[in-house]
Parts: C-alpha cells; sequence; structure tokens
C-alpha cells in the first residue's frame, strides 16, 4: 500500500467534445472520454506549463488521474468544412475548391468529473481553480471546444488499497485491475475501450490502456485488484 495522497477534485463541462482515436481516416471518431494523455493537456493548460512539457511534469510517476462520467453520453456528426491541403505544400487556400469537407463525431454536452494528484502541482492547480483563473485557454479535445471548468473545487485525501476489494466504481474501471466478473446492471451501457495513457514530449506513446466504462455514468459493482478509496467511502480506478 502506498502512502496517502492528496487528490484535487473538478468538473469540466463543454458544448461539445472530441478526442480523436487516431487509427481513423474517412471519418473522425472520437474517444467517449478524454484519455489520460489528454487530461494532462487539460490540466497543463490550466496550471500554464508548456504544451508539450506537461507531458515530462504528469507521467505515471508524479500524477494520477481519475475520471468521472457526470453527463449520459451522446454522440453527434457534423461534417466541417477544412482547408484542402492535398498537394498544396504552402497550407494557403487554393483560388478554386479551397475546402474539403469531412466528418466528425462529437461528444454532445459532455461534463466530466476529474480528480488529480501531484504532491507539486495539486495545491497550486486547487488555488487556481479555486479563484476562477487559468492560464491558458483549457479545451476538451479541439481547440475551440473551450472548457468550462467549475468552481466547486475541493481537496480530498484518498489511500491505495490492494488485494481484491468489493465495491461500486464511478465511470470506469482499469481491465487489468479487475478480479472477477462484473455485476452487470440491466439498464447500464457499457463499453470496453482502448486509449494512450502516457506519452512523450516527441508524441510517442508508450502506454496504452484497456478500461470498461459505463455510458450513463452509473456505477460499476465488481472486485479490483487494487483502488483508491476517499474518506467519503467512495472509490475510483486510476487512469
Amino acid at each position: 500500500m502506498s502512502e496517502p495522497r492528496e487528490f484535487t477534485i473538478f468538473e469540466v463541462a463543454s458544448d461539445m467534445a472530441h478526442f480523436r482515436r487516431p487509427y481513423t481516416t474517412t471519418t473522425a471518431l472520437t474517444f467517449p472520454l478524454p484519455p489520460r494523455t489528454a487530461l494532462c493537456g487539460l490540466v497543463g493548460a490550466i496550471l500554464g506549463l508548456p504544451k508539450n512539457e506537461n507531458l515530462r511534469y504528469l507521467g505515471d510517476k508524479e500524477a494520477l488521474f481519475g475520471l468521472e462520467i457526470r453527463n449520459p453520453l451522446r454522440m453527434g456528426y457534423f461534417s466541417l468544412n477544412l482547408v484542402d491541403t492535398k498537394n498544396n505544400p504552402t497550407f494557403r487556400p487554393l483560388a478554386k475548391n479551397p475546402h474539403t469537407q469531412m466528418r466528425y463525431e462529437f461528444i454532445r454536452a459532455p461534463r466530466y468529473r476529474i480528480s488529480f494528484s501531484h504532491r507539486d502541482l495539486g495545491p497550486k492547480l486547487a488555488s487556481l481553480i479555486a479563484r476562477r483563473e487559468t492560464v491558458y485557454t483549457p479545451c476538451l479535445g479541439l481547440a475551440w471546444m473551450i472548457a468550462w471548468v467549475g468552481d466547486g473545487v475541493r481537496v480530498e485525501r484518498a489511500e491505495e488499497e490492494t488485494g481484491v476489494a468489493q465495491g461500486s466504481y464511478v465511470s470506469l474501471v482499469r481491465s487489468d485491475d479487475v478480479d472477477s466478473d462484473i455485476s452487470w446492471d440491466d439498464d447500464g451501457v457499457y463499453q470496453r475501450i482502448r486509449m494512450p495513457a502516457e506519452m512523450q514530449p516527441d508524441r510517442e506513446v508508450t502506454r496504452y490502456q484497456e478500461y470498461i466504462i459505463e455510458t450513463t455514468g452509473r456505477s460499476i459493482r465488481t472486485k479490483l485488484k487494487r483502488h483508491w478509496r476517499f474518506g467519503s467511502g467512495a472509490c475510483f480506478s486510476a487512469m
């Protein structure tokens, strides 16, 4: 069991979000929630960390993230006009047919609760959010999908528990930590997804992680080999 850690807990929301799945081509599909790498960018923007340097400060050894879906996930599709860069090395609009249309999948009205722990940066993050300040503009995926950061930030202490533990875990659990069958809710909507979890400043992904998520925000009942437990009794699986 590791030492207890302080977690900064806050909510983010937007009109829409997009976290592109890298293997898509003709249609830009999105992950249903932000990968850990996207959370690093979000927290880094609030703190004012350099765009690529935030990956150094927020690696697996330094930072912990938990994520909860607060609004049921709803998807939608829109076609966007993009600048046609094919055979266009200057990236300037062509005189004729300057745009090309691409179909995007978006998350509609997303809202997430984030638990973030970092021994040095956690208190600074809590202070900025409490003052309703951010250094850079936070977004949920694409730059124009500006995120609203909730002002109800709080700090709670949590302990890591190992060994088989029965409990309810909000929104997502790591597949590697599942120790027994999940108690599936007949009204729940579940997905198994694999997302990038850690990335180097040169954008090379060094760790992928598979998760089981419940897309309406219900808890997942199962036994995990390890989890984090707050003093209130709430448990979550770290990303």
